[in-house]
């Protein structure tokens, strides 16, 4: 959602060309280009003044830090504020010391409430607990049917209405999660039947599922909640759209309300909790390679990494451990997301324009899983013959089966020049994409 503001923020601040001294003309030429971003971002036009002034505030008479030129001094300036901006939030769900953890999602229909209903169960399953979704949305026909499907394919334990509540001692649940009833727009009645559903129920948390896509809406949707509801935070659902950005920079100070989860795709367990300084750090070019790691360690079978790491040692790299490291690879997400968390994953995103790298994948695991487990184990022994039965089985050309078999020797030779490094002594490590029990390339 942030690339086109990060790519003009990235132009903007270039153009500060002054190197050991920061010159006031550099200065407004740069926030100036800063403020256009931001307003083309539709971030609102209060919010983009009182942070350009508060950066040039950092910045006014400000010496260069040693080792820093002056265009990462306003950098490292613009970095800050943005964290400052988008609420300086690292806070996952406040579990109540007196369970069960009551969380109340509150927001207007098609903001996404009820998979982030399931979305948000998982988070705090992986914190440890054992969640329950209530469904209370009884305006919306089949959202009662639609939230039992989501939880049920997920394991979770659901119920309907605050009846639920009852329920948790006997599920042995310590967390549930309130799916409201949700309106087209704003009104007194949604309001009402809000403020009543607090007043019987000891919420711990209220959070607003806001729709980035609806921009200023959002901004205005959260402004309301706010004075009539009451909230503790926002979630902020379809960040990997192609809005703008400038809800997310605009929430924090219109609303006073800190935006603490982000969703980030269709798959359930696409639901990060929203850090401010890793986003702002995603802006501006300079990757997210905390949550790169986190991904990685929900996402990669650790034994099956270990293995695939111990054959590479060994130089000697199968299709099935190719076909492993695919699977993996995609259970992370889109390598497009993943390289928004490189540090210069930018420029590599350009190469990628136009090339639809889900599909190449695909078209990779049907061309292993047509080999028979001996051909997987042993490709040298795939000649003219097998190639053209492996085509016909995963429809494609043999021209496709040697590009594989190429990139299957190529990295096989890579992991032998490897191996024999470790033999004569020199440390080698493969690059890791988690941290201890396992690796990845």
């Amino acid at each position: 959602m942030f690339e086109a503001l990060g790519d003009r923020l990235a132009a903007a601040l270039k153009k500060i060309t002054g190197r050991g001294v920061l010159r006031p003309e550099d200065l407004d030429a740069g926030l100036r280009e800063v403020r256009l971003a931001l307003l083309e971002a539709d971030v609102n036009f209060k919010v983009v003044k009182e942070f350009i002034e508060k950066v040039r505030g950092r910045l006014a008479g400000a010496e260069i830090s040693p080792g820093l030129t002056a265009p990462q001094t306003v950098v490292r300036a613009v970095h800050d504020e943005l964290v400052e901006l988008l609420g300086g939030n690292a806070e996952g769900l406040r579990y109540s010391p007196h369970p069960p953890t009551v969380v109340m999602l509150a927001g207007l229909q098609g903001s996404g409430k009820t998979t982030t209903a399931v979305k948000l169960a998982l988070l705090a399953r992986r914190d440890g607990h054992r969640p329950l979704v209530a469904a209370l949305d009884f305006r919306r026909p089949a959202a009662v049917e639609q939230l039992k499907t989501l939880a049920e394919r997920e394991k979770i334990a659901f119920g309907r209405g605050e009846e639920a509540l009852a329920e948790t001692s006997r599920l042995n649940c310590d967390v549930v999660i309130l799916d409201t009833a949700g309106r087209l727009h704003v009104d007194a009645d949604l309001m009402q039947e809000l403020r009543e559903l607090k007043s019987r129920v000891r919420v711990t948390e209220t959070l607003l599922v806001a729709d980035s896509m609806t921009g200023q809406e959002a901004v205005k949707v959260g402004e309301a909640f706010t004075k009539e509801v009451g909230l503790d935070g926002v979630i902020l659902t379809k960040l990997d759209g192609d809005a703008r950005g400038g809800a997310a920079l605009s929430l924090r100070l219109a609303t006073g309300q800190r935006i603490r989860f982000a969703g980030t795709g269709e798959k359930p367990e696409d639901l990060e909790v929203f850090h401010a300084e890793r986003m702002a750090s995603r802006i501006l070019g300079m990757g997210d390679v905390l949550t790169l790691i986190e991904k990685a360690e929900r996402s990669v079978d650790k034994e099956q990494a270990a293995e695939v790491e111990r054959h590479l040692r060994a130089g000697h790299l199968s299709f099935d451990d190719f076909l492993a490291q695919i699977r993996q690879l995609r259970g992370m997400g889109s390598l497009e997301g993943m390289l928004d968390m490189v540090p210069g994953g930018g420029a590599l995103k350009g190469q990628l324009a136009g090339a639809d790298t889900e599909k190449e994948m695909r078209r990779m695991e049907a061309i292993i899983l047509s080999m028979t487990p001996r051909e997987r184990a042993h490709p040298e022994l795939i000649d003219g013959a097998r190639k053209r039965r492996i085509a016909r089985g995963s429809g494609v050309q043999p021209a496709d089966i040697n590009r594989l078999l190429k990139a299957r020797e190529a990295m096989q030779k890579l992991a032998r020049q490897f191996g024999m490094a470790g033999r004569k002594g020199k440390r080698v490590g493969f690059p890791r994409l988690y941290g201890q029990g396992g690796a990845g390339w």
